[in-house]
Parts: C-alpha cells; sequence; structure tokens
C-alpha cells in the first residue's frame, strides 16, 4: 500500500495539468483510509512498518500536500512547484513508513532540501536567505547527537529496526538520551529551539507555512513517539523535569508574544510553540492516553495552523499587507470569509468538537500526573490560546476597512474550499476516537 501510493505521486511528476495533479494527490489518500484501525499494525517485508499513528501521518501528508497544491494553482512555475511539493510529499510519506531508525534520519533531515527550495524560490522577501540559514543551523546542529546515538547503537550489536528494539533493548543500555532528542526538540520546536521557526514561517510562501506547520513539525513528535519505545524517559528524573519545565514555561512565554505580534503570519508561527509544548508533554510520559492526546494534537494542530497560513495569505493578497492594523473590516466586506475565519479561531482555542479539545483534555489528565505547577501552566496556555485567537478574528474582521479593497475582496470558491477542508476533518474526526 505504501508503495503504491509512492508510485502514484511519483507517477504525478510526469503530469503538466494542474487538476491532475491535485486530484491524483487526493487520490493517494484515500488508498490508505483501509489501514486505519487501531489495533493492527502492518508490517512489509521488514522495510516499512505502519502502525495507526504511521497511518494517520501518512495520511495527514496526502491530504495537506494536495491542499497545497489546490491554494497554490495560481503561483508562477507551477510546474517546478508541483515537482517541489511532490518531492517533499514523498520524502515525508517515506519517513512516517520506515522501519528503520537509519532511513528515518536521512528522510528526516532530506526533507529540508526541498523545503529550502520552496522557501528560495518562492519566497518573497529578500530576508529569506537568512532564515534558510537559521533553518539550516538549528535542524542539522541538533541532530549531529541522534545520528551519533543511533551509530553508537548499531555498532553495540543492535538492530536499526524500530520494531525490533522495543523487544529486544535493554533500554537501560542507552546514555545520554535526552541528548539524542534534541533532534526531536528542535523539530518540534520547542522553547528555547524555536527561534527557525517564526523566521521561516515569515518568508515562506504560503505553501511553505502550511507544509512547516501541518507536516515537518510532526516529524519531531513522531520521531519522540518512536523513541519512546526503547529509550527510557523516567518520570521524576532531573532530565525529564527541566527539559518539561522549560518547554512547558517556554510555550507560555510564546503564548503572551503572541499578543504582543502586529504580523498575523509571526502570531500564527508562535501559536504553534504552544501546541507543540502539550505534544512533548503527552509523548514523553509514555502512557497511552498521553501519546493518543499529543497525536490528537499534532493532528489538529497540522489541519488548523495549516487552514490560519492559507487564511493569512488570502488577506495578505487582498490588503497586500500581513499587519493586524492593515487588514481590518472583512465582516463587511466578506460575510462568508468571517464566517470561515470565525469556524477556524474557534477550533484553534481547542472547543467542542475539534480534535485539539480531546488531545488537551487527555493532556490535562497526564498533567495531574506530575503536579498542580504543570495544571496551572496548561491552563493558562489554554486560556492564552483562546485569547490570541480571538484577537486574530477580532483584530482583522471587525473596524473599519480602505475602500479601496472592497472590489478585490470576494472570497473565491476555491479558497473557501482550501479552508473548509481543514475545519471539517479538524471538527469530525472525533467521531472516530475510541
Amino acid at each position: 500500500m505504501v508503495l503504491s501510493g509512492v508510485a502514484v505521486v511519483l507517477l504525478l511528476f510526469t503530469v503538466g495539468g494542474e487538476v491532475e495533479v491535485v486530484f491524483g494527490v487526493l487520490i493517494c489518500t484515500i488508498l490508505f483510509m483501509p489501514l486505519l484501525s487501531w489495533e493492527n499494525s502492518v508490517e512489509m517485508g521488514g522495510l516499512t512498518s505502519l502502525d495507526l499513528v504511521g497511518v494517520i501521518m501518512v495520511i495527514l501528508s496526502f491530504y495537506i500536500s494536495g491542499l497545497m497544491l489546490l491554494s497554490s494553482v495560481g503561483v508562477k512555475r507551477f510546474n517546478a512547484f508541483s515537482k517541489v511539493i511532490l518531492c517533499i510529499c514523498v520524502v515525508l510519506v517515506l519517513a512516517f513508513s520506515f522501519s528503520s531508525m537509519f532511513l528515518f534520519y536521512i528522510c528526516f533531515e532530506s526533507v529540508l532540501i526541498p523545503t529550502l527550495l520552496l522557501i528560495l524560490g518562492w519566497g518573497y522577501q529578500p530576508e529569506r536567505v537568512q532564515a534558510v540559514n537559521y533553518m539550516l543551523v538549528y535542524t542539522v546542529g541538533g541532530s549531529m547527537p541522534l545520528i551519533y546515538g543511533l551509530s553508537s547503537l548499531y555498532w553495540s550489536g543492535f538492530t536499526s529496526s524500530m520494531t525490533s528494539l522495543l523487544g529486544s533493548l535493554d533500554k537501560s543500555v542507552i546514555a545520554f538520551s535526552w541528548l539524542y532528542v534534541l533532534a526531536f526538540l528542535v523539530k518540534l520546536p520547542v522553547f528555547p529551539f524555536h527561534l527557525w521557526l517564526p523566521k521561516a514561517h515569515v518568508e515562506a510562501p504560503v505553501s511553505g507555512s502550511m507544509i512547516l506547520a501541518g507536516l515537518l513539525l510532526k516529524l519531531g513528535g513522531y520521531g519522540f513517539i518512536r523513541l519512546c519505545g526503547f529509550v527510557e524517559f523516567l518520570r521524576l528524573s532531573v532530565p525529564m523535569v527541566v527539559v518539561l519545565s522549560v518547554s512547558l514555561f517556554g510555550g507560555v512565554l510564546t503564548s503572551v508574544m503572541c499578543m504582543r505580534q502586529t504580523d498575523l503570519k509571526s502570531l500564527v508561527a508562535y501559536s504553534s510553540i504552544g501546541h507543540m509544548s502539550f505534544v512533548l508533554l503527552g509523548v514523553v510520559t509514555n502512557v497511552s492516553w498521553g501519546v493518543l492526546g499529543g497525536v490528537l494534537i499534532m493532528l489538529g494542530h497540522g489541519l488548523c495552523s495549516s487552514a490560519l497560513f492559507s487564511l493569512v495569505n488570502y488577506m495578505y493578497g487582498v490588503s497586500s499587507s500581513r499587519l493586524i492594523s492593515l487588514n481590518k473590516g472583512y465582516l463587511l466586506m466578506s460575510p462568508s470569509l468571517s464566517l470561515v475565519c470565525f469556524l477556524l479561531a474557534v477550533s484553534n482555542m481547542a472547543s467542542p468538537p475539534s480534535l485539539n479539545l480531546f488531545g488537551e483534555l487527555l493532556m490535562f489528565m497526564v498533567g495531574s500526573v506530575f503536579s498542580v505547577l504543570v495544571l496551572v501552566l496548561l491552563g493558562f496556555m489554554s486560556f492564552m490560546a483562546a485569547c490570541y485567537s480571538l484577537y486574530i478574528y477580532v483584530g482583522t474582521q471587525h473596524g473599519k476597512s480602505c475602500g479601496l479593497w472592497v472590489s478585490s475582496s470576494s472570497f473565491s470558491v476555491c479558497s473557501g474550499l482550501v479552508l473548509l477542508a481543514h475545519w471539517f476533518p479538524l471538527n469530525l474526526l472525533f467521531l472516530f476516537i475510541p
């Protein structure tokens, strides 16, 4: 099934039509639907292995890639653009499907190459070179301890297969395990390894922001879930307490910073850091409820954050600015856009029945195991998420707008379909939670 989906995507490289490319990627999403099961795990030839988490990430990769192509149909050099997007999609699918940690690491780092091409080739500001440098230094530098840990584990006589390591490895043989997860802390990212993310989001085109928020950040959470299978994280150990304390406190700080942002893209980018702090708390506890909550938050964040970046791009196309002070009055100009913005804002603040609500509820249950202070930090981050989500809606939809924008402010059918295609699974997938 994995090979068939990848084969279909590779065939799309030879397709020149825009509609065929978009619908071909969406068909690949349907190919993986039969693998959705809470009990089964599919092993294929020892090379690929898919459980529920892997299948969810693969489907999300195909789905977000199709929506990226659909939202960027009018972009310049679309043929080259579609090839870069499909290359990113193939590398991500392989990363979420490989059962070998070495192959996962190769795909984990290889996805940076087409992403950098996307930012450099279709970014629209001269500071994108600096953003690319930040991204390279943080991600590549943070992953060096991981490849050292995997190499030392292999030379010690252990296999590189994730499924084999679960039952054959004594978790105590891996020393300095917190140093090895630095690569995933940077990729999530959590405070203080987040500085590359706002710069990359601000300088990237809309498709780059969608794939950064919707897919690339999920590589960090997915790698944490896989690493927790053969690395022991003691709940009350000093490294765990330090990492969780810094990440949660940093999530609170970045949530407060969202209220001080004047750039819409930067605001949505900083909001991702707080959500990823929830994911880190759930995953490193290595409890079934915590892992399930982390997966739900990753899935909900991938859909909601990608939709918000697409919405910001539409506002930028209307006003030629991302400043909140220059994007006002859409409630009068386009009520349909205001409705979609309201739906996305309330989903971002974890309102029922969005996936973010169920994930955060599970995080509160897991956080109660640690201390009251963890619950206070989680509660404050949830409260600030509601504040900056309402800030996005009120700051852009209310107020008096410039009369020159009215002629160009019609909400296109394609833009509405892209935004609603994010919102519907975000609020309907709760029916499949056991």
